[in-house]
């Protein structure tokens, strides 16, 4: 090969190496040549002129290597005395140089090593070129004149900035230059194939920019199963520090910077020339990792952050926040670097910080949102300002720590009337968390009284709120507003159960509010309204995505209260140890100050859970947990009671369950509140008193129950049944029981039906035993299957009766009850008494049985009837 003076390659590492080692089989057939290895830092010339050097001892090629080094510049001869070092090297050879840096000594040994290369192929390998003393300068440059007349290949590795400025007695002499550029895919592709690594190499390629040092760092932390992430971290840190000046500060700064900016812009939080700025950042997008004015990678530039300590990271920062600020770039932008730095002395840092706050808030970053409102009361020296401040910690640490917002939450009681729309809804927002009722009725009242009116949806969010801590909404009833409306036709539910009409209300609210701090119990009780009506599987659709939300959003307040909800669906799913862990999940989300009085709402379902499923001890452990004190002045309290209450019940506690039982009664009467779906407190005084013996009085606190229970609230009345046919005459309790597992599973609690279900299979059993027959029970079909099945679509309950009549499959259940009593010779009077219903619903059955039927009147049903086995015969 020819000498070719200054012929220019751009190589990547691997197709460079290709080069060199075809020149070294040239070398070896005498052709001597030299090689100016040029690139940025950590650009891969010191691994590749290794390669060279081992590529070359394989050949048999006698090698001389040294490096260079800033530090040894004054020591004269510093490199010759490396290249004399090889052991290879024949003595003669070093007997020709006195060491003395003569001109004579110089030639002297430049001769020798030419006649060398002249009977053997030699290589003389150099990295740091640029670093070289100027003695051993001299003997590089004397045989790089005389290559082409013997085996002597040339390698000399330089700084870019050698090149065409200190380095230009070599450039002016013949050789080759190559310049080093990213690794390709391609060639990654085939380190990685070499290895029989499973990774992709774009990836690599994507995170490395091709620089040889982040590629091998990634390939390495693959290798060892390392954590690939801080694998990286570590190479950029470490690329950094190959960087000279004032690269390395142009590069610190457009990483601090992080944003498209000018170079300008990073010549002034770098403090560097302009012009400086703009070659260095040429510089590093050779190199791969930048792209115009930007790390091509975050985490490259996070990296470089991450390295930043003390005073350096406090200057670059201020340094940021003033530049961008003076740039007009968006708050939060420079709130960022404000935060960072952790200091905002510029007048113009604290109106930064609290809009950066409102900015984030939007976007739901609460953690940033507090440092920076932080940040500004640190500063903040008039009083308005602090108050301001303190008002908008207030409202957004709640989001995540409620109990943190205490201290914030005092300034928007102190306000008083110059409080904000936006500050009422705070105020109100944390009372109720907190049970406090008369601050919330005042802010809430406030807000209905302001000047500027508060929206609807807001309005009705707060009037489910109130319906759920409190039974009331602290709405005004608005009948022409279709939020009101449907805001109270949903709150119907704790009163008749779940029906068609609070079913389209809460899909409705579900649809139409977002979740947020207000929305929260609205939302919450929609759910609860689909799972009363027997819409578990839609409950739990909305439950699951809502959830999913507020842990994308990071709200934990919010995360836990539906994590509350999610454990009471699966508890009326049946699924009580599901509902158990549930509910601890919640619990672990947030400690006892933080729940506020909302604690009591998975701590009641825990303890339900661990009672229905036997854990009593566990269920014991419960109970020590302390609740807040204004806990019993909420509903969230009076099911706490109710739980704590069924507790006692199981454990054979009868007189303690009776207290909470009446406790109940006491609260809901005081608040002048009748709740049945959530608290039906006469069953359970009902089934309080059948424990203690007294089944004259469950008897009557049952049928209060029935009596007061709306037509649509099933639970209610399953539960009055199911106390009735226990404390009953026996032998119409397999019947009672039926209607009242039918009752259960129309409002979809499984967890009731399963209860009632194992009474009658144990009924049974017990007539088996002392028959030695199975008696037919009168029960419907639907109640005899499994309590955990769902019930088919639109399914009707039928009578599972033998020998049914064709004509009676006309009539409904109810139809058919009454009929069939009737036909007996039962007064009405007589079959309202025996199916706890009015003499009115009777001769409203009636007149459709003789209708279906096509009967004058009752002397006629006999006959269309198939007799029935009296149900007081079964035991």
């Amino acid at each position: 090969m020819g000498a070719i003076w200054g012929q220019n390659r751009r190589n990547d590492p691997q197709e460079a190496l290709a080069f060199l080692e075809a020149l070294l089989i040239g070398c070896e057939a005498g052709a001597g040549e030299t090689v100016l290895v040029g690139g940025g830092p950590a650009s891969g010339k010191t691994q590749l002129q290794n390669q060279v050097v081992a590529s070359a001892r394989e050949l048999g090629i006698l090698t001389l290597t040294a490096t260079g080094a800033a530090d040894e510049q004054d020591v004269a001869g510093g490199v010759i005395d490396q290249l004399l070092a090889s052991p290879a090297l024949p003595g003669v050879l070093t007997e020709r140089y006195p060491g003395d840096g003569t001109d004579d000594g110089i030639a002297g040994l430049c001769s020798a090593v030419h006649r060398l290369a002249r009977e053997r192929a030699v290589l003389v390998a150099v990295d740091d070129l640029h670093h070289v003393d100027e003695t051993s300068a001299r003997l590089l440059l004397r045989l790089q004149r005389r290559t082409r007349s013997a085996g002597l290949l040339l390698v000399f590795n330089h700084a870019d900035s050698w090149y065409g400025g200190g380095g230009q007695p070599f450039a002016a002499q013949p050789h080759r230059h190559v310049q080093l550029t990213p690794l390709s895919v391609r060639a990654i592709a085939e380190l990685v194939a070499a290895e029989d690594q499973d990774v992709v190499p774009e990836q690599i390629h994507e995170l490395s920019g091709g620089n040889p040092l982040l590629v091998n760092a990634l390939l390495d932390a693959h290798r060892g199963s390392a954590d690939t992430g801080s694998a990286y971290s570590e190479a950029v840190q470490r690329l950094l520090h190959h960087y000279d000046s004032p690269l390395r500060e142009v590069a610190t700064a457009i990483a601090v910077l992080d944003t498209d900016v000018t170079t300008d812009a990073v010549a002034l939080v770098a403090g560097v020339d302009p012009l400086d700025a703009e070659t260095s950042a040429g510089r590093l997008a050779d190199t791969g990792l930048i792209a115009g004015v930007r790390f091509r990678q975050p985490p490259a530039a996070a990296a470089v952050v991450g390295g930043l300590r003390g005073p350096e990271k406090v200057r670059l920062h201020a340094r940021a926040a003033e530049v961008k600020h003076a740039r007009g770039l968006p708050p939060a932008d420079v709130a960022r670097h404000l935060v960072a730095a952790g200091e905002a002395n510029a007048e113009w840092a604290l109106p930064v910080l609290v809009a950066a706050a409102e900015e984030v808030m939007l976007a739901d970053d609460i953690d940033f949102a507090t440092r920076c409102l932080k940040l500004a009361a640190s500063v903040a020296a008039a009083r308005w300002e602090q108050q301001m401040i303190s008002q908008l910690l207030a409202k957004i640490t709640w989001r995540v720590n409620p109990a943190a917002a205490a201290p914030h939450r005092q300034s928007l009681r102190d306000a008083g009337d110059s409080l904000d729309q936006a500050d009422r809804i705070a105020l109100a927002r944390q009372a109720l968390w907190l049970g406090e009722r008369d601050t919330f009725e005042g802010a809430f009242g406030a807000l209905r009284d302001d000047i500027e009116p508060l929206d609807p949806r807001t309005a009705a969010e707060f009037g489910l709120a109130g319906h759920w801590h409190y039974g009331v909404s602290a709405a005004s009833a608005e009948p022409d507003d279709p939020w009101l409306r449907t805001a109270n036709a949903l709150a119907a539910v704790w009163h008749t159960g779940g029906t068609e009409a609070t079913s389209a209300c809460a899909e409705r609210i579900l649809q139409n509010c977002r979740l947020s701090d207000t929305s929260l119990e609205a939302l919450a009780t929609a759910i609860l309204a689909l799972a009363h009506d027997n819409k578990a599987d839609r409950a739990e659709g909305w439950w699951t995505s809502l959830s999913e939300e507020a842990e994308y959003r990071g709200a934990v307040t919010w995360k836990a209260m539906l994590d509350a909800v999610g454990a009471s669906l699966l508890l009326r799913r049946g699924d009580a140890a599901g509902a158990a862990e549930r509910a601890k999940a919640a619990l672990a989300l947030l400690d006892a100050p933080n729940w506020g009085v909302a604690i009591c709402h998975p701590l009641a379902t825990l303890l339900s859970a661990h009672t229905a499923t036997g854990a009593f001890k566990e269920a014991a452990a419960v109970l020590r947990h302390p609740l807040p004190d204004a806990a019993m002045t909420t509903l969230g309290g009076v099911r706490y009671l109710r739980a704590r209450g069924h507790f006692h019940l199981a454990t054979n506690r009868g007189l303690a369950a009776v207290s909470d039982f009446q406790q109940c009664q006491r609260i809901l009467r005081e608040w002048n509140l009748e709740l049945p779906t959530i608290v039906p407190w006469r069953t359970d005084l009902a089934e309080g008193n059948l424990r203690l013996g007294n089944p004259t009085l469950a008897v009557e606190l049952a049928r209060q129950q029935l009596a007061c229970a709306a037509p649509t609230d099933a639970y209610s009345r399953g539960a009055a049944l199911r106390v009735l046919a226990l404390a009953g005459d026996a032998a119409a309790r397999p019947g009672l029981l039926g209607r009242a597992a039918e009752a259960f599973r129309g409002s979809g609690d499984r967890l009731e039906l399963a209860k009632t279900m194992r009474t009658l299979n144990q009924l049974g059993q017990r007539a088996e035993r002392a028959t030695g027959l199975v008696k037919p029970v009168h029960v419907p079909r639907q109640a005899a299957r499994s309590p955990l099945a769902r019930p088919p679509a639109a399914a009707r309950p039928a009578l599972a009766r033998p020998e049914p009549a064709s004509a009676s499959s006309a009539l409904s259940e109810a139809e058919l009850r009454v009929a069939e009593l009737a036909a007996e010779g039962h007064t009405n009077r007589q079959i309202a008494q025996t199916l706890y219903i009015t003499v009115s619903t009777v001769e409203q059955h009636l007149t459709r049985v003789y209708r279906k039927l096509g009967v004058a009147g009752r002397a006629s049903l006999a006959s269309e009837l198939t007799p029935v086995e009296n149900p007081r015969s079964h035991f």
